[in-house]
């Protein structure tokens, strides 16, 4: 005795139709690296940060008796 499908539910060919069509819609082009904006902008300010820490370690370094 197998399980039949509840009626209000659709169809699986129509479930299947469904999915087909969400696959096809193209989503826009992103970033290769970042997926997500936060995380690119950590990024680059991580990265100038390092840029801006090393610049005045080395204005230290040379600059101060």
């Amino acid at each position: 005795m197998g399980l039949r499908r509840p009626s209000f539910l659709p169809s699986l060919d129509e479930l299947e139709n469904q999915v087909e069509a969400r696959a096809e819609v193209k989503t826009p082009q992103r970033s290769a690296y970042f997926d997500h904006p936060i995380a690119k902008n950590i990024f680059w300010i991580s990265l100038i940060l390092v840029i801006v820490s090393h610049l005045v370690a080395l204005s230290l370094f040379f600059f101060v008796d």
